[in-house]
């Protein structure tokens, strides 16, 4: 029988986050854009980058959950739910009337029909009835789609306004896109880059054995979190070499499929209904998992460490040619 102390601790784990050091940088610029913006009284904002897995996601829910919760007051007008960070993903297709009714939403109405300005005008009148603080836009690569080029230069002059109307920092997360977002040529979107003075560039992990690194310091941590919650047994632990080598060839240093293996090998303990982590915990999640980024065809747990050193070379040569080929 499963015992439900552990399901309840494993659900704890999957919700540990890591403040490595590149995270750590990225959650602070969104610290700072909330200090400049109370300091200076006009809206400035962050702008987070970062491949998909990189955990501009997670990091954005961080800081929303930094800020009250929200809760219900009555006025004069009604009961109104007061929410001081909005966190939503941009709609697709990308429009102003899209995002004005994503954002509506959230904070409790769901207008029928109404065009751009009327919206606008409800949206601005709900943030302020419900003292949003902060808004956060995640997915805003949608804004750089084929289909979304007519309304692009006019949703980010809309941004803009609505920045300067609201006195409210919208923090924008997208893709490595959006960095074409932020290069000011002629009668680009010179006044929106203005505003986005806070910027944070996430990556996937590099391999590396040292202590120091992002790669190293991310599984110490969520190690030391596994044991503790789940009491484990034994010596096999996420930074040791032979554990970490094969968990980046399954992974490629990317974060969320990393978290998911982990989280795989933890309930395979469960499952089991043992004490002690093993390799065949990591053998069976990578099994079960797909893994599209993979480096090797056949199970990363099931290749020597000097199999998955080099894999991991060639990968780190590939991506250095790639790199050199893209700078001319």
């Amino acid at each position: 029988m499963i015992d439900e102390s552990k399901v309840q601790a494993l659900s704890e784990f999957s919700k540990q986050a890591v403040f490595f050091p590149s995270y750590q940088f990225a959650y602070s610029q969104l610290c700072k854009a909330i200090e400049a913006t109370e300091l200076r009284k006009t809206a400035s904002c962050a702008f987070i980058i970062g491949p998909s897995g990189s955990g501009k996601s997670r990091l954005c829910e961080l800081f929303t959950d930094s800020f009250e919760p929200p809760y219900t007051e009555r006025d004069e007008d009604g009961i109104y739910k007061i929410i001081t960070a909005l966190n939503c993903t941009v709609p697709a297709p990308v429009t102003i009337k899209g995002i004005c009714t994503t954002l509506l939403k959230e904070l409790g109405i769901y207008p029928a029909h109404g065009d751009v300005h009327a919206l606008n005008e409800l949206l601005l009148n709900r943030l302020k009835k419900c003292r949003v603080k902060v808004i956060i836009l995640d997915e805003i690569q949608r804004l750089l789609k084929p289909e979304a080029e007519k309304s692009r230069g006019v949703t980010l002059d809309w941004l803009v306004t609505l920045l300067s109307r609201s006195g409210i920092p919208i923090m924008l997360a997208g893709t490595e896109q959006c960095k074409l977002l932020l290069k000011e040529k002629k009668h680009t979107f010179s006044p929106f880059i203005r505003r986005y003075c806070y910027v944070a560039y996430l990556e996937h992990f590099e391999f590396s054995e040292l202590d120091t690194s992002d790669y190293y310091m991310t599984l110490k941590v969520l190690d030391q979190e596994l044991y503790r919650l789940m009491n484990y047994e034994g010596e096999i632990h996420l930074h040791d070499l032979t554990v970490m080598a094969p968990l980046y060839v399954a992974s490629v240093g990317d974060l969320e499929y990393l978290r998911q293996i982990v989280y795989e090998a933890a309930s395979n303990v469960l499952c089991r209904n043992a004490s002690t982590l093993i390799r065949q915990d990591f053998f069976e999640a990578c099994r079960s998992l797909h893994l599209p980024k993979q480096l090797s065809e056949t199970n990363p747990f099931d290749l020597t460490l000097s199999q998955c050193l080099k894999l991991i070379s060639v990968y780190n040569d590939e991506q250095a040619l790639l790199r050199a080929n893209a700078a001319y």
